[in-house]
């Protein structure tokens, strides 16, 4: 059973372990999220997705009492490495996720160049070809970008669960709330009684509401989540404390970036978070997870086994996180 309210991004491996280590430790049951581009059948900057599965079979058999939920995020055309539009790498991701052992699958068609009606049709198709590897997938849908402004559409949006509820009841309908990242901050606007009517609408079809882009939210604006959305997605934050740490912990040991912060501003995927490239500490930061395999990144670390337990205190930063989104929740 799904109990959880929180979902991270899975940007690195101790990202990864710090989810199963608070697990076990506290009995929480949380959820890892990961997109296309983190995690794919044939690529993704983390980890395949075999050996992520591998990696998460590590981890289980480390954290025995962990009790962590393996969701795909955002699974549709336009996501993947690839940008495919059609729906056979979508396909592809699904089967490849569900023959390794995820638990839930989130799909996703707003990238997707056709009418709301046909995004619906092929999401239940999709929902069927899941069902058919394995039965008892849990799904997550909504298929709306994310610009920051919160939906309204109550009756449409009641409609697309009755419709998939044909096929499976889905464990969440992702519901735009006013939230939206940008670089390091949220600079949306949570509109509590628009998500509060959506939220009673989707209690009544028995379906969780869940919001994404909740990264970098404080104490009080969680809080006003209460009893309004059931579940969250962060993830750039994590990448971003990580990031963080390591150059901070860089600049106290006289670390030399900047073969790293190079490797960063060349990869070019700052642009999605950031309008322009003229500071380029910020853009190491918002950008610094899609390197955490790159070589730079490791011989950054490395410089690190005279100083400090770098791998530890990482994991150390991730869980303060966790625990402030955990604790802001109740």
């Amino acid at each position: 059973m799904l109990t959880s309210n929180l979902a991270c991004g899975p940007m690195s491996k101790e990202i990864i372990e710090a989810i199963f280590r608070h697990s076990h430790k506290y009995g929480k049951q949380l959820m890892l999220i990961c997109s296309r581009n983190q995690v794919d059948a044939a690529n993704g900057y983390v980890f395949t997705t075999k050996n992520y599965m591998d990696y998460v079979d590590t981890m289980e058999r480390k954290y025995s009492k962990s009790n962590v939920i393996i969701c795909r995020d955002h699974c549709g055309p336009g996501f993947g490495a690839n940008k495919e539009s059609d729906l056979v790498g979508t396909k592809e991701t699904i089967r490849c996720d569900l023959e390794n052992g995820f638990d839930l699958i989130h799909i996703d068609l707003c990238l997707a160049e056709m009418s709301h009606e046909d995004r619906l049709r092929n999401t239940i198709e999709l929902m069927k070809y899941a069902k058919s590897i394995r039965p008892d997938v849990m799904f997550e849908i909504g298929t709306d970008e994310n610009v920051g402004v919160a939906e309204t559409d109550v009756e449409r949006i009641v409609s697309d669960v009755h419709a998939c509820q044909k096929i499976a009841n889905p464990t969440f309908y992702v519901v735009q709330t006013g939230s939206l990242v940008h670089e390091v901050f949220n600079v949306g606007s949570f509109e509590a009684d628009k998500v509060r009517t959506m939220h009673e609408a989707l209690r009544r079809c028995g379906t969780k509401l869940k919001e994404h882009n909740a990264d970098y939210l404080t104490s009080s604006q969680l809080a006003e989540r209460s009893g309004v959305v059931d579940a969250v997605n962060i993830a750039p934050q994590l990448g971003v404390v990580q990031t963080s740490h390591v150059l901070s912990q860089a600049l106290i040991y006289g670390i030399d970036t900047q073969s790293f912060v190079n490797a960063v501003m060349l990869g070019g995927k700052w642009r999605k978070w950031n309008n322009n490239g003229e500071n380029r500490q910020l853009c190491a930061l918002v950008a610094g997870h899609y390197h955490f395999n790159g070589s730079e990144y490791q011989r950054l670390i490395d410089n690190f086994v005279s100083h400090t337990e770098i791998r530890e205190s990482i994991i150390d930063q991730v869980t303060k996180v966790i625990e402030h989104y955990l604790f802001s929740l109740e």
